[in-house]
């Protein structure tokens, strides 16, 4: 299967709807080569706003799923006949807001997420919502965003994908509950900046090895300014495959990027079999973590 990943960033505070259609402009590009995902970075139709001053109305981006933004870009799917998956704010039917992961099928239809309990959910929702001031990351996602209720996996098109949002990569129980729930591919979606550049690509390759699984990653990339804030966020937007290797790598601090890369799913097989971390965990060693 084919993917294109978009590096986008530079979004308008003051353009929401322009922010939008340049989204579906660069996904219509991606796409054009023909493929079979587009996939796109964490809260990719707005400012990453959560590392600015808490400002309440920043709530009024948010969206429901679906809505507006995903009736535009499933417009995109269709016409270029390709999957997509992007970040947005979304407002879920309880009321809350939740920093979502949609996935569109080639037809612009909806794909409802999979619960390890069977129950489906519009959308993947980011699972820890974090706060961290240091010198070179300050971020609230707290004041504004509810956790998600689990892990999911999103049946697209023939292909099982597990889904991640930025902070989720920091923690190994979501990428093994992605695998434990059939996933071939993770989409990880990203607003990222600060000390973690140097290490982002390496550990998605230890991640992608360990799980036995391709990862697919869109960065927020470049400078963008958010209430009276300028923010540097470092791309580096990659496709990694279930050996490690870097299958495509976009360019540093620059947006837009477009990546494409081919995935070989015949290459899952053989890259567990050569490394089998998987079959070989013994998670009965570890319940004591998980008691308190």
């Amino acid at each position: 299967m084919r993917v294109a990943v978009v590096q986008s960033g530079g979004c308008d505070e003051q353009d929401l709807a322009g922010n939008v259609e340049r989204l579906a402009e660069l996904a219509r590009t991606a796409a054009a080569p023909g493929a079979d995902l587009v996939v796109l970075p964490e809260l990719s139709t707005t400012p990453y706003f959560a590392g600015a001053t808490y400002d309440a109305a920043y709530r009024s981006w948010a969206q429901p799923v679906p809505g507006p933004t995903t009736e535009r870009l499933a417009e995109v799917c269709r016409e270029v006949d390709s999957a997509m998956a992007f970040g947005m704010l979304e407002v879920g039917d309880d009321g809350l807001l939740y920093n979502s992961l949609v996935f569109l099928d080639r037809s612009g239809a909806l794909v409802p997420g999979t619960l390890p309990d069977g129950r489906q959910a519009p959308a993947f929702r980011k699972l820890t919502a974090p706060t961290v001031v240091s010198q070179t990351l300050t971020v609230d996602e707290g004041a504004y965003f509810t956790p998600g209720p689990g892990p999911m996996v999103f049946d697209v098109d023939g292909t099982r994908y597990g889904a991640l949002i930025c902070y989720d990569r920091a923690f190994s129980e979501p990428w093994l509950a992605n695998r434990a729930l059939g996933a071939d591919v993770v989409v990880l979606a990203v607003s990222s900046l600060g000390w973690r550049e140097s290490l982002f690509v390496d550990d998605l390759r230890l991640r992608a090895m360990e799980v036995g699984v391709f990862v697919v990653a869109a960065n927020r990339g470049g400078v963008e300014e958010c209430g009276g804030r300028a923010t540097d966020y470092f791309g580096r937007s990659c496709v990694i495959a279930p050996d490690g290797e870097v299958l495509a790598e976009a360019k540093p601090h620059t947006h837009p990027e477009v990546l494409h890369a081919e995935l070989d799913l015949g290459r899952l097989d053989s890259a567990r079999r050569q490394w089998p971390v998987w079959t070989d965990r013994r998670p009965e060693l570890y319940r004591f973590m998980y008691e308190h």
